[in-house]
């Protein structure tokens, strides 16, 4: 298992210090804090959820693209032996990828779907932090749509993200019996 000071030295190796590694930070304490909000109602593992929230946008030490990120995340940390963490570079990209989907861009040929609660956190979790503020799914699916105007395949998938994180969100809600959005709010206020 990774801990939290070694995902943290990754990030730190790999970003530099670069503006990107500022979402990375926003991502893994919003995700604990709903994750810990959740927890009476779920078994989560917070330390996992954590690295793996920290680490999810590590392949941006290579690249800014909007699906290669998550690819070269996922190569970087199965290199070094971290496959949970690495799943999740890869299944938090357009709140995950099909089987046919991985293997055009050079993945194993198996769906890369967030499953757990951990990584449907870490995908979600991702679309409600743009940059490193807290947003809706509203303003960050519009906000990707102009900013990846060039990328067909992106763009082609994007409803079906939004789909998929807006089923999750509510799902979320329920248990929490309280909006994600709130959650991410009150947590940022105290930083």
């Amino acid at each position: 298992m990774l801990g939290r000071q070694n995902a943290i030295d990754i990030l730190h190796e790999h970003g530099r210090g670069a503006a990107w590694t500022g979402h990375c930070f926003a991502v893994a304490e919003a995700a604990a804090a709903i994750g810990a909000f959740l927890a009476s109602q779920r078994s989560i593992d917070m330390a996992f959820l954590w690295s793996a929230s920290l680490l999810h946008d590590i392949g941006r030490h290579v690249t800014h693209d909007p699906v290669l990120h998550g690819i070269e995340g996922y190569k970087l940390l199965s290199e070094i032996g971290h496959a949970e963490e690495a799943r999740v570079c890869a299944s938090h990209i357009l709140f995950g990828l099909r089987a046919e989907e991985a293997v055009r861009f050079g993945l194993p040929e198996r769906d890369f779907i967030p499953r757990t609660v951990e990584e449907q956190l870490v995908a979600l979790v991702d679309l409600l932090i743009e940059f490193d503020r807290p947003t809706t799914l509203e303003r960050r699916f519009a906000s990707l749509r102009r900013r990846n105007g060039g990328n067909s395949f992106f763009l082609e998938r994007l409803d079906r993200a939004y789909a998929s994180a807006a089923s999750v969100k509510a799902q979320i809600e329920d248990d929490a019996g309280e909006a994600l959005e709130r959650l991410i709010a009150i947590d940022d206020r105290n930083r």
